[in-house]
């Protein structure tokens, strides 16, 4: 049996290079099949997903496919050796290339960008570099050096991975700058519209995002581009099912069960790890992304977070290493206090069903549909089974870390002036209960109702 620190050291925290998690032979839940299946298609696919689900790695695994397929090379042996997509990718001749495989990570574009001349400087600049790295030769100016790149392309060549699309459309929310949002608008519609415009150069094109905007032209009509973000054979392409759970940790799971157990790691017995796995279950499944709601994941970044941490302590990763930002703060809080509560105990809300398929806005975009695209909502049951809601989506809380992260959002909005002293109050409160002191009590409830808001809730 290994050491927890051996055991540590196999997940791939913090990681989204899908070389660099195969090459230090780190823990990779084999998702190649949906590589496979996708690449199949020349149509522009779609994927949207919360943040920290495996988009990342999606799109760097498909850089590597295409860059090397699943052959050895450079002396050492394929990074795809022994994963599902090496028997099939031989089967297709046309997969063989060579292709130009163009990897934009629209995030690291952002960072500390302070206008969208920046970016788009940025964004000229690499497409030039990743030219004269392939050792083409562009034939218009820098301004321009997308659709100077797709000019000298051959046909049916060019390997196109976006990730972060939609980041841009975000960057400059809250900042009461229309001109630049506008104009953020405008330079990601011109790139995405040449795609579409020259879909004979692309062999393969890929683009994941958190939401789905129309703002980029992207899914105007005539366009080419398919969402496959809620299509049932795509749902567990991110994320981690349970079977991949209990098949690529094993030892983590029986490590833990003894840590909670306080056994020695021999004597953990297979109906123990399952009701640890039913825990973990509550904490961090429930995440649906299938309109048909036929299959549901966990978040892998809070998985690896839990086993990451020597005491088995269930917390709130995912919602730690994000935050709330202001958008998705005003969309929870846009809210009665008894839709708050009705939302904490269980009960779902239904979303149209044309307002969460179609395409929308940040301007437009119903607050639930972007808190479902942004993963503090799930799907609930497929719309086709609501008694009487026929053209109804119904959604909920996924699982008990995202309403132990809401929960903690409302509390934070309604005592405001006990933020930081929450831990210290507790502990007074239930000495005062434990002591039976009456007068310790008063104090505790004074300071409480005198730190609640009443400005915002007379």
């Amino acid at each position: 049996m290994k050491t927890f620190v051996q055991l540590r050291r196999m997940l791939p925290l913090g990681l989204q290079s899908f070389t660099e998690i195969r090459q230090d032979d780190l823990i990779y839940v084999d998702k190649t099949r949906y590589l496979y299946q996708l690449a199949m298609t020349r149509q522009p696919q779609l994927l949207t997903r919360p943040r920290r689900f495996g988009k990342s790695t999606l799109v760097s695994a498909f850089e590597e496919l295409f860059l090397h397929g699943v052959a050895p090379y450079d002396g050492h042996d394929s990074y795809f050796k022994g994963l599902e997509i090496e028997q099939l990718w031989p089967q297709v001749p046309e997969n063989d290339g060579p292709f130009y495989v163009l990897h934009l990570d629209f995030s690291e574009l952002l960072q500390n960008c302070k206008s969208v001349d920046v970016f788009n400087e940025r964004l000229n600049k690499q497409i030039v570099t990743f030219a004269a790295n392939s050792q083409l030769k562009l034939n218009d100016d820098k301004d321009a050096a997308f659709d100077a790149l797709i000019d000298v392309v051959p046909n049916d060549s060019l390997v196109l991975l976006v990730d972060e699309y939609d980041k841009p459309l975000t960057h400059f929310l809250g900042t009461d700058n229309d001109a630049e949002q506008e104009a953020m608008v405008q330079v990601l519609r011109g790139f995405f519209n040449q795609v579409k415009v020259h879909s004979g150069k692309f062999h393969f094109t890929f683009i994941t995002g958190t939401t789905r905007l129309v703002d980029t032209s992207m899914f105007t009509a005539g366009n080419s581009f398919a969402d496959i973000s809620q299509d049932p054979a795509f749902g567990t392409i991110c994320g981690i099912t349970r079977e991949e759970l209990q098949r690529y940790f094993p030892e983590h799971l029986r490590y833990t069960a003894a840590q909670l157990l306080h056994i020695p790691v021999e004597q953990v017995k297979t109906e123990q790890v399952e009701q640890l796995l039913d825990e973990l279950a509550q904490w961090y499944d429930g995440y649906c992304f299938d309109i048909l709601c036929e299959t549901h994941v966990f978040s892998l970044w809070s998985i690896l977070c839990f086993f990451r941490q020597r005491n088995a302590i269930f917390s709130t990763y995912w919602f730690n290493g994000g935050g709330l930002p202001e958008l998705l703060r005003k969309s929870l809080l846009h809210r009665s206090w008894e839709e708050r509560l009705s939302l904490l105990e269980g009960d779902n809300v239904l979303v149209d069903v044309d307002a969460f398929l179609s395409p929308s806005s940040f301007a437009t975009m119903q607050d639930e549909v972007l808190l479902f695209q942004t993963g503090y909502l799930t799907l609930k049951a497929p719309y086709s089974d609501v008694d009487d809601y026929d053209s109804a989506i119904v959604l909920g809380v996924p699982n008990k870390e995202i309403k132990r992260a809401i929960l903690r959002m409302y509390r934070v909005d309604f005592f405001p002036k006990i933020q930081g002293f929450i831990k210290a109050f507790i502990d007074r409160l239930c000495a005062a209960i434990k002591d039976q002191d009456a007068t310790s009590l008063q104090q505790c409830f004074n300071e409480l109702f005198h730190s609640i808001d009443y400005e915002h809730y007379p």
